[in-house]
């Protein structure tokens, strides 16, 4: 399963469904590998990795759920998948300001 697929697959699980949907159209898209530059530019776009309102931004569950030991698993999967993602698009020179900004949080997070 890639970076992008288990997002999607946790978005979905928790109730996220409108950014479960984004995610696995990424996916989708990743999987394909004809669009290139496009797929990258929108994988670093605002709506994946915007300070708000994004992918990126989202606690699973909700910031109200009620911790459990497997949401907090899926919690620490989430956040190394976006790492991964994030990773990628620096190694890729696809990079944005935002996913940048994500990816040193999220390095930080994972020690």
């Amino acid at each position: 399963m890639t970076p992008l697929e288990e997002l999607a697959r946790l978005l979905r699980k928790h109730g996220h469904t409108a950014h479960a949907v984004a995610m696995a159209s990424l996916a989708a898209r990743e999987e394909a590998r004809v669009e290139g530059a496009a797929f990258w530019a929108d994988l670093a776009a605002p709506e994946v990795f915007g300070a708000e309102d994004s992918i990126a931004s989202v606690t699973l569950g909700g910031v109200s759920a009620k911790t459990t030991p497997e949401l907090e698993l899926d919690r620490a999967a989430f956040r190394r998948a976006l790492f991964e993602v994030a990773q990628e698009l620096r190694l890729r020179s696809f990079e944005s300001a935002n996913s940048e900004r994500w990816r040193l949080r999220l390095k930080l997070e994972l020690g």
